[in-house]
């Protein structure tokens, strides 16, 4: 499963809610369970990303206001 840029963090976590749902049914073959599993394991990762950018960004402006708090 190729990465999609444009796809917003809302989007991944639906899309690997629905491949869990997936996973859950008994009539899911071996094959496809590995393939979803392996979409699952992609999505993971590029929702950990996401959020581990977005913590980076929330601690750069939280030491830029305080820098601009002891500044005055």
């Amino acid at each position: 499963m190729a990465e999609k840029k444009n796809e917003s963090f809302e989007t991944k976590m639906t899309a690997l809610e629905d491949i869990v749902k997936k996973l859950d049914e008994d009539e899911v073959s071996l094959e496809e369970s590995l393939k979803l599993y392996q979409q699952g394991v992609e999505l993971s990762s590029e929702c950990d990303r996401i959020l581990k950018d977005a913590e980076l960004k929330v601690e750069s402006l939280n030491k830029k206001e305080a820098n601009q708090d002891a500044d005055e």
